[in-house]
C-alpha cells in the first residue's frame, strides 16, 4: 500500500514534470513566436499582465489612460473587455496622448490568455496618406491632363510599340468623326495608314522628329496639316501630333502670290534694286539693276556674294577708288548685319556718274538696296537753283510790284518795287503777315467812304476769290494803280501792281485827240459821200449826152471831136467809178451794204472777170492768164461784189505792170477756204507801203500812175463782208500777188437783205 502511494506520488510528480515541462516548452514556444513579429507584446490573464516585451510601453492595463488620447482609450479599454469575456480579437489605430504618433493595437485569446501587440505606425501612415495624396494628385493632374488635351485645337495621339493608336484627345476624335474608343478599335487614322505607320517607325528607328505635311479630310472638311510623330523611348511608341494649318498654308500661298506680284513690279520699276541676305548672297535683282551696271546676267543668276559683285566692280571701274578695298567690302558686308534704319547715300563713279544709293533693313533679313542714277538730276537741280537765281533777280528788278499771297491768306512772296510802290517801310512788311494787317496799314491810301470795315473786307474778297481779274485803283494821293489779279495753281493769289498815273494821263490826252480826230474823219466821209451823191446825177447826165454825140446821132463829127468826145467819156466814167467806190466804202463803213449771196461756179466768175478787163489788157499790151481747179465748183457768195473786189484787184495790176507784163487769176480750195489770187508781174511794193495799203486814199511811193487809193481799201472790205480775209505779198522789180481767202458761206438766202446801195462795176 505504502509502494502503492508512494508510486503514485512518484508517478504523479513525474507526470506534473512532465506537464510542467511541456508547459515550458509550450510558454517558450509561445514567447518565441511572440518575438518573432517584432513588435511591442503583453501577455494577459484577466486584466493583468503575465509578461511583456521590455518596448511595451506599460506594465499594467490601467497605466494605458497615462500613454493614450482619452479617446482612444475608450476604444482600447472596450475592446480589451471584449477580448477577455467573448475572445473576440481586434485590430485598433490609437493616437498618442502627448503627441501626434499613431499606433497600431492588436488583441487575440489563446489558451485562454490574451495578447495584446501595440506598434508605432505613424511614418507608415504619413507615408499611406502621402501616398494618397500623391495619387490623388496625379489622378487630378492626369484629369487636368486630359482634358487639357481635350481643349487644344490641336490633334493629339500615342502609339503603341506595334504604331497602333492607343490614346487621342478630342480635336482628334472630331477630326476623324469617330469615337476615341473606336479609334482605338479601328486604327482610324487622320492620313492614310500606312504612310502614318511608316512616319511613326521611322521616328522610332531614327530617334528623330519626323515632319510630314499633307491634306486631309477633318470634320468633313478638306484641311492642310503639319503632321509630326515624336519617339517616345520610355514605352517604345511614339507621341503624334497634326497642326491645322490651313490658314497658315493660305497666308504662305498668298505671300507667295504676293513676293511674285512684288517680284514683277519691282522688276518694271526704273529704279536699280538688288536685295542681299545677311550671309551676303545676292537673293533678288531687277533688269534695271542689270542695266544699270552692265552686268553679265550669267554672273547674277549664280547668286554671288556681295565682296564678289563688289570686285566685278571695280574690275569694271563702277565703284569709287578706295585706297584699303579689303576694309571696305568688309564695312559693306557688315553693314548686311548691323543696319537697323534705312540709310541714304550718294556714290560719285569714275565715268562722272552719281549715283544715289537708298538701303533698308529687309523683313527677311539682309538689306534693300535701291540705285538710281542722279547725274541728270542734280545737273538739272544745279540749273534749276540758277533758273531760280535769276527769277529772283528778275523779280527784284522788276518795275511792277510784284506779290504773293498763300491759300492761308499770309504774304509769302513780295519785291523791292512792290515795298516802293505802296511806301513801306522797315518793318512794315515781312513774310507770313496776314492780309488783314498788309491792309490795315495801307487804310490811309485808300479812298472809301464812311465805314472802313466792309471796304477792307471787299478788298481782301477780291484778291481772294481765285477769279482772274485786271482793274484801276485811284488812290488818296492821286497815284492810279493798275493790278492784276491771278489766282495760282497751288492755291496761292498772285497781284501785280503799276503806277500807271503817267500813262493814264497822257492815254487821256491821247483819247481826246482820238476822239477829234475820229470827228474830223466822219465830217470828211460825210462830206465825200454828199459830195459823190451830188457828184453822180450830173456824171451821169455828162455821160449820157457824150455817148449820144459819140454814136453821131445828131451828125457826123470829125476826127478831133470823136477824139475829144471819146476823152471825156472815159474821164467821165473813171470819175463815175470812183464815186461808186466813194458810196460803196461808206456804205461798208455805215453798215448799209448788204450782201446777197447764191451758188455760184467760180470757174464761170472768174472768166467774166477776166473779161471785163481783157481789152485793157491787150491795149497795154499785157495778157491774162486764168487758173481754176476743175473740181472747185460752185461756191455760196455774192458774185456782184466779188466781181467787184476782182476787177478792182486786176484793174490795179494792169496799172503797175509795164507792157509785155503777164497777170495771172488764179482759183483753189485749200484747208475748207476758197483762195483767188491776182498776180503781177510789176513794180512790186516797198515793204514799208505794204501794211497801209489797204486804207483808204493810201498809194505807194514807187507809183508811176497816180490814184484815189480806195481800189485796195475797198476790195478788203468786200472780202471781209464774205467773212474772208486778204493777204498781200510783194517784191520790189518783180511784181505782186494778192489772194482773198473767203470760207464757205451757210447755204441759205437773206430775202430781207437790203440791195447794195453802190451801182455795179464799170470798165
Amino acid at each position: 500500500m505504502i509502494f502503492s502511494w508512494a508510486s503514485f506520488f512518484l508517478a504523479f510528480a513525474g507526470f506534473f514534470c512532465i506537464l510542467w515541462l511541456k508547459a515550458r516548452e509550450t510558454a517558450q514556444t509561445f514567447k518565441k513566436l511572440l518575438l518573432t513579429r517584432g513588435e511591442s507584446w503583453a501577455l494577459c490573464e484577466e486584466r493583468e499582465i503575465i509578461d511583456r516585451a521590455p518596448s511595451f510601453p506599460v506594465d499594467s492595463l490601467y497605466y494605458l489612460k497615462n500613454f493614450l488620447h482619452p479617446d482612444s482609450l475608450a476604444k482600447i479599454e472596450l475592446a480589451i473587455d471584449r477580448l477577455i469575456r467573448e475572445n473576440l480579437s481586434f485590430q485598433i489605430h490609437v493616437h498618442g496622448k502627448e503627441s501626434d504618433a499613431i499606433y497600431a493595437f492588436e488583441g487575440e485569446s489563446l489558451a485562454g490568455k490574451s495578447i495584446l501587440w501595440i506598434k508605432n505606425i505613424t511614418d507608415t501612415i504619413h507615408r499611406e496618406r502621402l501616398h494618397a495624396e500623391t495619387i490623388q494628385k496625379n489622378e487630378t493632374l492626369l484629369a487636368n491632363l486630359q482634358t487639357t488635351l481635350d481643349a487644344l485645337p490641336i490633334l493629339i495621339w500615342h502609339r503603341d510599340e506595334h504604331q497602333k493608336i492607343n490614346y487621342c484627345n478630342s480635336a482628334y476624335s472630331i477630326a476623324v468623326q469617330a469615337s476615341c474608343k473606336k479609334v482605338y478599335e479601328d486604327g482610324i487614322e487622320l492620313i492614310q495608314s500606312r504612310f502614318a505607320r511608316i512616319l511613326a517607325r521611322k521616328a522610332l528607328n531614327t530617334g528623330e522628329n519626323q515632319n510630314f505635311e499633307s491634306v486631309a479630310i477633318a470634320d468633313g472638311d478638306r484641311r492642310y496639316f503639319r503632321i509630326c510623330e515624336i519617339p517616345n523611348a520610355n514605352d517604345q511608341g511614339t507621341l503624334g501630333i497634326a497642326y491645322d494649318i490651313t490658314e497658315l498654308n493660305d497666308i504662305r500661298t498668298e505671300i507667295k502670290r504676293l513676293i511674285h506680284a512684288h517680284d514683277e513690279v519691282l522688276d518694271h520699276l526704273s529704279t536699280a534694286i538688288s536685295i542681299y541676305d545677311a550671309e551676303g548672297m545676292l537673293h533678288y535683282y531687277n533688269q534695271a539693276y542689270v542695266n544699270l551696271h552692265s552686268f553679265d546676267e550669267d554672273f547674277l543668276k549664280a547668286r554671288p556674294r556681295l565682296d564678289e559683285v563688289l570686285e566685278e566692280l571695280r574690275s569694271r571701274r563702277q565703284l569709287p577708288e578706295y585706297a584699303d578695298f579689303p576694309a571696305y567690302k568688309k564695312r559693306r558686308l557688315q553693314q548686311l548685319k548691323e543696319q537697323v534704319d534705312p540709310q541714304e547715300v550718294l556714290m560719285h563713279l569714275p565715268d562722272e556718274r552719281t549715283l544715289r544709293i537708298f538701303s533698308a533693313p529687309h523683313p527677311m533679313g539682309g538689306l534693300l538696296f535701291m540705285f538710281e542714277d542722279v547725274t541728270d538730276y542734280l545737273a538739272l537741280e544745279r540749273k534749276n537753283k540758277t533758273l531760280l537765281d535769276a527769277y529772283q533777280a528778275t523779280l527784284d528788278n522788276l518795275f511792277e510790284g510784284v506779290v504773293v499771297i498763300g491759300s492761308d491768306n499770309r504774304l509769302r512772296i513780295f519785291n523791292p518795287s512792290f515795298i516802293r510802290l505802296w511806301s513801306f517801310e522797315g518793318e512794315d512788311i515781312k513774310p507770313g503777315q496776314h492780309l488783314t494787317t498788309i491792309i490795315e496799314k495801307l487804310k490811309d491810301l485808300f479812298d472809301y467812304e464812311e465805314n472802313w470795315e466792309p471796304y477792307k473786307a471787299q478788298l481782301i474778297e477780291n484778291v481772294t476769290d481765285r477769279v482772274p481779274k485786271t482793274g484801276q485803283l485811284k488812290r488818296k494821293d492821286g497815284m492810279i494803280v493798275n493790278f492784276r489779279y491771278l489766282p495760282l495753281p497751288s492755291g496761292d493769289h498772285l497781284l501785280s501792281y503799276t503806277d500807271a498815273t503817267d500813262t493814264c494821263r497822257v492815254q487821256q490826252a491821247l483819247q481826246e485827240r482820238n476822239e477829234a480826230l475820229e470827228t474830223a474823219d466822219r465830217l470828211k466821209s460825210e462830206f465825200i459821200a454828199n459830195v459823190s451823191y451830188e457828184l453822180r446825177a450830173p456824171l451821169n447826165t455828162i455821160i449820157g449826152f457824150t455817148e449820144i454825140l459819140s454814136h453821131q446821132y445828131f451828125g457826123n463829127l470829125n476826127e478831133r471831136q470823136i477824139d475829144y468826145i471819146n476823152g471825156v467819156l472815159e474821164s467821165s466814167n473813171k470819175l463815175l467809178h470812183l464815186v461808186n467806190d466813194i458810196l460803196d466804202l461808206a456804205s461798208i463803213e455805215a453798215g448799209y451794204l448788204t450782201l446777197i449771196p447764191q451758188n455760184i461756179n467760180i470757174s464761170t466768175l472768174l472768166r467774166e472777170v477776166a473779161a471785163l478787163i481783157t481789152k485793157r489788157a491787150e491795149a497795154n499790151r499785157q495778157y491774162i492768164v486764168l487758173k481754176c481747179d476743175k473740181d472747185i465748183g460752185d461756191w455760196f457768195l455774192d458774185s456782184r461784189r466779188l466781181k467787184q473786189a476782182l476787177f478792182n484787184l486786176l484793174n490795179n495790176a494792169i496799172k503797175f505792170t509795164p507792157a509785155e507784163g503777164k497777170i495771172t487769176l488764179t482759183a483753189e480750195i485749200k484747208e475748207g477756204m476758197l483762195e483767188i489770187s491776182v498776180i503781177d508781174t510789176g513794180v512790186g511794193i516797198v515793204p514799208e507801203d505794204q501794211t497801209r495799203l489797204f486804207e483808204k486814199f493810201e498809194r505807194g511811193k514807187n507809183i508811176i500812175h497816180m490814184g484815189a487809193g480806195l481800189g485796195l481799201s475797198l476790195v478788203k472790205n468786200l472780202i471781209e463782208l464774205h467773212g474772208g480775209y486778204i493777204k498781200l505779198f510783194s517784191d520790189l522789180n518783180k511784181g505782186t500777188k494778192v489772194t482773198c481767202f473767203i470760207p464757205q458761206a451757210p447755204q441759205q438766202y437773206d430775202s430781207d437783205a437790203t440791195k447794195a446801195l453802190a451801182s455795179p462795176p464799170h470798165e
